[in-house]
């Protein structure tokens, strides 16, 4: 699953969301760059009891993530860290909903509280930032 898929998984489940467009309207999730609308509808078809081939499936995965990572390095270096003076931000890992960071310089609980929530706001509200 992708850094959305629980918030899509629930507007499908209580009705909200049957469709890619009602998923954008219900949760906001792919209403962006649109990479995600193949992993959208899979949970669509799944919820909706609609088989999805294997190969399909790691063709989202891999899109998801894909994109997910490019996304978080964006708001990394072009949104996060040119406002940090003494502190280099390493992108170490992503792995769905869990993001791994490391810290150069500068490494206090206020910067890593602000890194996080700069992270959150420009690219998923529930993300998980973990500083290694």
């Amino acid at each position: 699953m992708g850094v959305a898929s629980p918030r899509i998984v629930e507007a499908v489940r209580c009705g909200a969301a049957r469709s890619v467009e009602d998923v954008i309207d219900a949760t906001g999730a792919g209403g962006g760059c649109t990479s995600c609308h193949p992993e959208i509808q899979e949970i669509l078809a799944d919820l909706g009891g609609r088989a999805v081939g294997e190969e399909a499936r790691r063709a989202n995965r891999v899109t998801c993530h894909d994109s997910t990572v490019l996304r978080i390095e964006g708001a990394l270096y072009q949104g996060v860290q040119p406002g940090l003076a003494n502190t280099e931000v390493e992108l170490v890992s992503v792995e769905g909903l869990r993001v791994d960071l490391h810290l150069h310089g500068d490494d206090d609980e206020s910067i890593r509280a602000r890194v996080a929530g700069r992270l959150r706001k420009l690219i998923c509200s529930e993300l998980d930032v973990v500083f290694g």
